[in-house]
């Protein structure tokens, strides 16, 4: 059983370390590092109101009241009633379907927030993100060819949504 919270300053050691995981950096749009300073302000900036910051952090905390990653929705569009949806775990958290049961409170929150579609851009390489958001109920809605590129190489991105 998972609890989803408002990142709270206790969770700057763990949001730091994921931050600056640069394996992690492939999955996301990150490119330099964040300062634990960053990070902070973040933590203590962050009004936790959807549409007045267009974006929301939560932390996961698994049935030990541990945390354990982190699940953000972004790029909201109040007009399109729609935003995106990111999810990490630490490695000693993955398996347990801890990530299918954050997703899958997400989005009874998303829908109490009037969002109709919840969506995720994968990697096409990388199947236990793909295999999560099936198993979580999203369907994948299109193929995006060489849409990621790494260095050179370059790979083809799915996007996933729920609605």
């Amino acid at each position: 059983m998972i609890r989803l919270h408002a990142v709270e300053p206790e969770d700057l050691d763990l949001m730091y370390i994921i931050e600056n995981d640069m394996q992690l950096w492939q999955h996301a749009s990150t490119t330099v590092p964040f300062s634990r300073y960053t990070l902070q302000r973040y933590i203590q900036d962050s009004t936790m109101d959807l549409y007045r910051d267009q974006q929301v952090r939560f932390a996961i905390h698994d049935e030990n009241d541990t945390t354990c990653g982190f699940l953000d929705i972004t790029n909201f569009s109040p007009i399109h009633s729609r935003a995106e949806i990111g999810i990490v775990l630490m490695a000693e958290a993955q398996g347990r379907g801890l990530a299918t049961e954050a997703l899958g409170e997400t989005w009874e929150y998303a829908r109490q927030m009037h969002i109709r579609m919840l969506y995720s851009i994968v990697a096409g390489e990388n199947t236990p993100a793909r295999q999560l958001f099936l198993r979580a109920g999203y369907r994948q809605a299109a193929i995006i060819p060489s849409w990621l590129q790494f260095g050179d190489y370059t790979q083809d991105a799915i996007l996933f949504q729920i609605s």
